[in-house]
């Protein structure tokens, strides 16, 4: 047994340079293709296609939402194809589909476009972070996972930072109009540039993995193997599905997404509306609360794995979202102190996901494992259509991003308490 823990530990670092990189390469990409409706927004795009100011607001809450409608009716179903026939093929069709589908979005003329192009972008990129969630499981033992998985998640944080910088760059050369046109062309242009690299660099399974000697991809296996024998559930995917752990799991990722997707969407545009700035100088201070999270996410994910305390932790990473984003809102008279907690609340609303993962993938056999996160990510990420169109619709009727504030406090609150009543997770 000594032996099988040294070989595994001797293949690690290079599982960690094969994979990690890209896989953080890809999600950067993925990310700023879901969020750069954000910058868009605060730099006019509604108004240029001649939506009404005073309904730019919902009717871009509409636009946002509509993606994650799309991006639910496939989850189950890509991820138990991937654990078929593995990531290459899937995700180089999904970033092939979603690079031509953002190019397109800089050329629209009207807000039906809009809507149809986020819909199918929702479609196209579905099979992603769900496959890599299973992807993680395959190539990393229940040691490794926690540290593999924040990796991973931290390209959320660094792709705010570059689409921040990005979009500041462009709007500051081109002006808003026509910046936010070659704000999706250039992104999807980078999505058609990841094929190319994911198709060489990715390698579906371990016992694929010619990089690997044999022995250490026969202790690979062997401990993966010897894992799935001690997961918590026993239960096919069927089964699985039906879980109250799985239940509870969609139910906080749910409210924990609703408080992420407000956040990440409507970012600039609440950091704009706090400080009266212009859509160049919002993207830029845009970058400060991902930097910070992205500082956080390294002390927390390693806390998590040495500890192995994901559920705990996962309810006080969500605290420190609510109480956060609450005394940002309340603190709004004082523009520095309240983006400073609004900058805080970051750390919880871009941290809980490597940590949250890691329930899903250490209780469930292979199979299970793969269809649940399937549906985990799947409905979970309808709260992709909450918490834009809440944000969105709440600024509509009061006239502020206050209230909107509160009611992500109150989803990521909703969220902490959700997870302690999962049973088979530490």
């Amino acid at each position: 047994m000594e032996t099988t823990r040294v070989s595994v530990a001797s293949s690690l670092k290079k599982r960690y340079i094969r994979i990690a990189p890209i896989l953080f390469f890809l999600y950067v990409v993925n990310f700023l293709d879901r969020v750069n409706l954000s910058y868009a927004i605060e730099a006019g795009m509604f108004q240029d296609i001649g939506v009404r100011t005073s309904q730019t607001d919902l009717i871009a809450g509409i636009a946002s939402s509509l993606f994650f409608v799309a991006y639910a009716i496939p989850q189950v179903f890509t991820t138990l194809q991937i654990n078929k026939v593995g990531v290459r093929k899937i995700f180089a069709f999904a970033f092939t589909a979603w690079g031509i589908i953002t190019i397109i979005t800089g050329f629209v003329q009207n807000v039906p476009e809009i809507y149809a192009l986020r819909f199918v972008l929702g479609l196209a990129e579905a099979p992603f972070y769900a496959g890599v969630m299973f992807f993680m499981g395959v190539w990393f033992v229940k040691s490794e996972r926690g540290v593999a998985n924040a990796y991973f998640n931290a390209a959320i944080p660094v792709a705010g930072i570059f689409g921040g910088l990005l979009s500041g760059v462009i709007f500051t050369v081109y002006g808003p109009n026509p910046g936010w046109r070659y704000l999706f062309v250039f992104e999807g242009i980078l999505a058609l540039i990841s094929v190319v690299i994911l198709w060489v660099v990715l390698t579906d399974f371990p016992e694929e993995a010619k990089w690997m000697s044999k022995p250490e991809r026969d202790s690979l296996q062997g401990e993966l193997d010897q894992e799935q024998k001690t997961k918590a559930l026993k239960v096919n995917w069927k089964q699985a599905l039906r879980e109250p752990d799985v239940i509870l799991l969609t139910l906080v990722y749910f409210f924990g997404v609703t408080a992420l997707y407000g956040y990440a969407i409507w970012l600039p545009s609440i950091i704009g509306s706090f400080a009266h700035v212009n859509a160049a100088s919002a993207s830029f201070l845009s970058d400060i609360p991902f930097i910070v999270a992205a500082i956080a996410l390294l002390f927390i994910v390693r806390f998590s794995d040495k500890t192995g305390d994901r559920k705990k932790l996962t309810a006080i990473i969500f605290l420190i979202a609510s109480i956060g984003l609450a005394l940002s809102a309340f603190t709004i008279s004082n523009v520095f102190v309240s983006f400073t907690f609004f900058t805080i609340s970051a750390i919880g609303i871009f941290t809980f996901l490597p940590v949250f993962w890691n329930i899903p993938q250490e209780s469930l056999p292979r199979e299970s494992s793969a269809a649940s996160i399937g549906l985990i990510n799947g409905l979970g990420n309808l709260g992709g259509i909450a918490g834009p169109i809440v944000v969105g619709g709440l600024e509509t009727v009061t006239g502020h991003f206050v209230a909107g504030v509160y009611g992500m406090a109150l989803f990521a609150l909703i969220a902490g308490i959700l997870v302690l009543f999962v049973k088979h997770s530490r």
